[in-house]
């Protein structure tokens, strides 16, 4: 099915198109901070776990037993897309496995899209950092997208709505429907994520200047 920004806005379409999204997104997430658990904390176990998927750990207590805070980032930031995801189920009455089985909601999800990286298996520790970086950026970026969508009722999002995007702090929330407790709900979870991703930087920083630190001292 062909999907299109002149398409009339559908409320519950949206919402559940968005509901799909959200669990690629979360499914994602659950994929980096698998891969960062066993290509560091996790090493010697790597050759057995190389596929989160054939290979799945779905208990997440596991990984909040991870000491890496790359990982504890990642997780945090995956349990608040799920509890969104949730909190959407019961507004709407979403069935996840009956949307992720329907071709037409399934179209929707495909609306507003975030990067997405297939091979993350191949990547090494360091430089999945930077992928999972743009991964974050770009589901912020979406869902910031669906707020203002929600905001104008249209998948034809207007200019003005889109340049706030950009501005700094929560000033780019300034236009939207606050009286909406859709969009509401969505923006506290854009708020949320951006400071993850704050964070995630500083702990990458700090990773990047411990190598150098312990490069020069071996120099």
């Amino acid at each position: 099915m062909k999907i299109s920004r002149n398409d009339p806005f559908d409320l519950n379409l949206c919402i559940r198109g968005l509901g799909v999204l959200v669990t690629y997104m979360h499914s994602d997430i659950y994929e980096f901070v698998y891969h960062f658990t066993f290509k560091k904390s996790m090493k010697m176990y790597a050759a057995d776990f190389n596929n989160p998927w054939e290979q799945s750990i779905d208990h997440h207590d596991f990984f909040m037993k991870i000491e890496d805070p790359i990982v504890q980032n990642c997780l945090l930031t995956m349990e608040r897309l799920i509890d969104y995801k949730l909190e959407l189920a019961l507004r709407f009455g979403i069935d996840e496995d009956d949307d992720l089985a329907d071709e037409v909601i399934v179209a929707q999800s495909g609306r507003f899209k975030h990067y997405h990286l297939f091979y993350k298996h191949s990547k090494s520790y360091k430089k999945l950092i930077p992928y999972y970086d743009r991964t974050l950026s770009g589901i912020i970026d979406c869902l910031s997208l669906y707020a203002c969508a929600l905001t104008a009722q249209s998948y034809k999002i207007p200019l003005v709505l889109k340049r706030q995007l950009n501005l700094p702090d929560t000033d780019n929330f300034r236009l939207l429907n606050h009286d909406d407790s859709n969009v509401e709900l969505l923006m506290n979870l854009v708020i949320q994520l951006k400071k993850d991703l704050e964070i995630f930087r500083g702990l990458s920083l700090n990773k990047v200047s411990t190598r150098r630190r312990v490069s020069t001292r071996k120099d």
